[in-house]
């Protein structure tokens, strides 16, 4: 089932990268069809456990685009940044239902009481930079068992990783605390079934955890 709210700016990206697939794209109707750069932040409090997670999205200059073209017309308020506020409380609610693409464990256990606090959207250099806080209802302690996150689209109509160059920032981590990136090695079977999905086609519901990198922090007593 496509996600609501961000159904019909996928489906006019699509359209355009379809158009533009003979110079750019091979195979044409490879997925996934759009990207974001993901950056993270894990927020520590002063007793060492963890409080959420704090995420940037900055996604792919024609994701953008049509991003603002489909949704902008829905927006209030009266500036630009007015409007891109408007924006990004619309896409965090459209989010909702699917765990803001989220997959959060502590231990065996899967987290999903969170929140999303404080949606802003930028523009960066024709970028659209969407942040948010993911807040802990309950905060979890990683000296007790390791939190591992892994952030995706379940379809993998778009690839989300975490940007080149950059690393998950501990705030408020001690330097008894690491963070690893587990990358993704998925079965050539899984990689052919993506590549072979047109650009109208929707992916196996759980086919984007195949290709998510995963996050692991653990901490020291």
């Amino acid at each position: 089932m496509p996600h609501p709210g961000l159904q019909r700016p996928l489906r006019t990206l699509c359209c355009l990268l379809l158009a533009l697939s003979a110079v750019t794209f091979s195979p044409a109707g490879a997925h996934p069809h759009a990207w974001i750069d993901l950056e993270v932040t894990a927020v520590f409090d002063d007793t060492g456990h963890v409080t959420g997670l704090r995420q940037t999205w900055l996604m792919d200059p024609f994701y953008s685009v049509f991003l603002l073209d489909e949704m902008a017309h829905n927006a209030t308020g009266d500036t630009r940044e007015e409007k891109l506020a408007d924006i990004a409380r619309q896409v965090i609610e459209n989010l909702t239902e699917y765990h803001f693409f989220t997959e959060i464990h502590h231990g065996e256990q899967l987290i999903r009481d969170v929140r999303a606090e404080a949606p802003t959207l930028k523009e960066i250099n024709g970028r659209l930079a969407l942040s948010f806080t993911l807040h802990f209802q309950t905060h979890v302690d990683p000296a007790r068992a390791s939190l591992r996150y892994a952030v995706f689209d379940p379809t993998y109509f778009i690839e989300i990783l975490h940007a080149e160059n950059t690393v998950p920032h501990l705030e408020g981590g001690t330097e008894r605390c690491e963070i690893r990136i587990h990358q993704p090695r998925p079965d050539p079977v899984l990689v052919a079934r993506a590549m072979a999905l047109d650009y109208d086609q929707t992916g196996d519901p759980d086919l984007g955890k195949h290709f998510a990198e995963r996050a692991e922090i653990r901490c020291s007593d």
